[in-house]
């Protein structure tokens, strides 16, 4: 594509709120956060309609560069004559200088979508999982509430087991690791100090597809205990054993 084309093309789509997208052959100059230079190479560029720019190269999920939204977006030539996108965030104190040597195709398209995502399979997910199954814990547990307020933030299922023992669960939806363990340290000591009991009538049970083993030690050495569970839709296409949320 003529970079004169190409130029207008995109200043055109910037003044359109358009999402612009192009490959390209390019050097990359970035300032702000750190100092880095891209040496000339085939790239990905997205610009969005909110003028945050993604410099992708050919591997990886991630942008080798970015720009985030509301940045400027110029075109001048450097001072050999070739052309250079110029963007510039004012809040971020950003620079990002993109010198192009040839652009083999270009798209741009305004895009509507004001939709959020929803996630499925969280911590709340996975307690309302639990205090609506409360086997999943054991056979003894009997549910009494969710999230139940504490000084330090809320129990995920609180509840009771035949023995007249509180138990205090604590959800994770990915590895259970030190921090939880302290977390339902702290709950644990919370509701003995406002209950006024014993610590041998309070239980704490941390529930996690799966512990780090430091964690675990951790855990054992306070007397709590770990219940593996996975959180509804976690790995639904290969784990079919589990019941997910529709199933309840």
């Amino acid at each position: 594509m003529n970079l004169n084309t190409f130029r207008l093309n995109v200043e055109k789509a910037v003044s359109s709120n358009e999402t612009i997208s192009f490959f390209c052959r390019c050097k990359v100059k970035y300032s702000g956060r750190a100092e880095a230079e891209l040496e000339e190479g085939d790239r990905l560029i997205i610009i969005k309609s909110d003028n945050s720019i993604l410099v992708h190269q050919p591997e990886g999920s991630s942008p080798i560069n970015y720009m985030k939204n509301d940045s400027s977006i110029v075109f001048d030539e450097d001072k050999d004559g070739n052309l250079v996108l110029s963007s510039y965030n004012q809040k971020f104190k950003d620079y990002l200088d993109i010198e192009f040597i040839k652009v083999y195709s270009m798209q741009q398209k305004r895009l509507e979508d004001g939709k959020k995502l929803i996630l499925v399979g969280n911590e709340k997910d996975m307690s309302d999982m639990i205090k609506d199954n409360p086997g999943l814990i054991s056979k003894e547990f009997k549910p009494l509430s969710r999230e139940e307020h504490t000084k330090f933030g809320f129990i995920d299922v609180f509840g009771h087991d035949n023995k007249g023992n509180l138990v205090i669960v604590e959800c994770k939806r990915y590895t259970g690791g030190l921090s939880a363990v302290q977390q339902l340290r702290r709950y644990v000591e919370k509701i003995i100090e406002l209950k006024g009991i014993s610590i041998d009538n309070v239980k704490g049970v941390l529930a996690a597809p799966e512990i780090a083993p430091n964690a675990k030690e951790m855990l054992e050495k306070w007397g709590f205990s770990f219940c593996a569970i996975n959180p509804p839709k976690r790995l639904e296409r290969f784990n079919k054993d589990q019941k997910s949320l529709v199933d309840f």
